[in-house]
């Protein structure tokens, strides 16, 4: 008996789904004995692309190169499976064929054609999906039971009931009763309520239920005190385009600015040479007359210096001089007043 072919590839995305399938580990050991893996670049080297049974295929189209990937892909394989969010849905990258292309449009730049930016959707809207296994990332047990299925003959089937069944079996309270924004009735199920188990309220990143009633849920919410804009933002969040249809969009186009090159003539460029050198580059000439001049200047101030110092002696001794000479015209006056004094007397007597 031979074993079935399988492929795992990834389109634009994070690999969280691929590496949901490696955090199996040991199980995986045990689907290599029952299942032949061709392509998986986590943990095969070479890759033999020729024909598959079945292809795993995770991330969305957002470029042309992904466009030419997934149609290469599908005439590979009879069965192509979309595995996770972005594959399924969308999922947040999704979200941007809602936005005003004039709010995003400085992050772009342009590219060759086989990367350029396409509008991002699903693998499901350029080829035929035969089975989805949505989440993000894809639970690894279902991507387990959707192989060991296959490799049984047995036909693979949807999860049909949504996240607050399984809600109810682990018993958790319902989180709209506490006024938080749970998506968890329209939600497909299949996760085991990983989100409202830990009282994180769902966001809906499994896609919608088919029988899923929006109008209803929109109004329960509104009725909880939140504001339209904010429920259809979450409704957006992870599976936009499986509520509403893609809005057309016109193509953005990045214009290129004309870069002038500034040609500066010789003249000024000479001119500004000069100004630069008279500035900075001092000549050795002028710095030496400078140098003389401040040594002048020096010398100067000295000989200055002495010559106050020796004027103020000079002074200092003719004011001694004079005051001596004063001392003894004054003695030599008072000596003559006495002895005119004591003529006096004796002709007196």
């Amino acid at each position: 008996m031979t074993k079935p072919t399988v492929g795992f590839y990834d389109l634009t995305g994070c690999n969280g789904c691929l590496l949901s399938f490696v955090f199996n580990e040991d199980e995986i050991l045990h689907i290599a004995k029952h299942v032949d893996i061709k392509t998986f670049r986590f943990i095969k080297e070479k890759k033999d692309d020729k024909q598959y049974d079945v292809v795993f295929v995770e991330g969305l189209v957002a470029s042309n190169e992904d466009i030419e990937s997934i149609k290469s892909i599908r005439e590979k394989t009879k069965i192509l499976v979309a595995l996770g969010a972005c594959a399924c849905t969308g999922c947040i990258p999704a979200y941007r064929n809602f936005i005003e292309p004039s709010k995003y449009v400085y992050l772009t730049y342009d590219k060759i054609k086989e990367i350029n930016d396409v509008q991002p959707t699903p693998i499901s809207m350029h080829v035929q999906v035969d089975y989805s296994i949505p989440g993000c990332p894809a639970d690894k047990k279902q991507i387990l039971e959707f192989i060991k299925e296959l490799v049984l003959g047995k036909k693979p089937h949807d999860y049909d009931r949504p996240v607050c069944f399984e809600c109810k079996l682990n018993e958790n309270r319902c989180l709209l009763d506490d006024n938080k924004m749970c998506l968890g009735p329209i939600t497909r199920g299949g996760c085991n309520a990983i989100c409202t188990n830990g009282k994180f309220e769902c966001w809906g990143c499994r896609g919608p239920m088919p029988d899923a009633n929006l109008p209803l849920i929109s109004k329960l919410l509104e009725q909880k005190g939140f504001s339209k804009d904010a429920i259809k933002q979450r409704l957006r969040t992870f599976a936009a385009l499986q509520m509403e249809k893609l809005p057309v969009m016109k193509p953005i186009v990045i214009k290129k600015k004309a870069v002038k090159k500034v040609k500066k003539p010789k003249k000024k460029l000479a001119k500004a040479k000069k100004k630069v050198a008279k500035k900075v580059l001092k000549p050795k000439k002028k710095i030496a007359t400078k140098m003389a001049k401040k040594v002048v200047k020096k010398k100067i101030v000295k000989k200055k210096a002495a010559i106050k110092k020796t004027a103020k002696k000079m002074i200092k001794k003719t004011a001694k001089k004079t005051v001596t000479k004063k001392k003894t015209k004054n003695n030599s006056n008072k000596k003559q007043k006495s002895l005119f004094g004591k003529l006096f007397k004796r002709l007196g007597k």
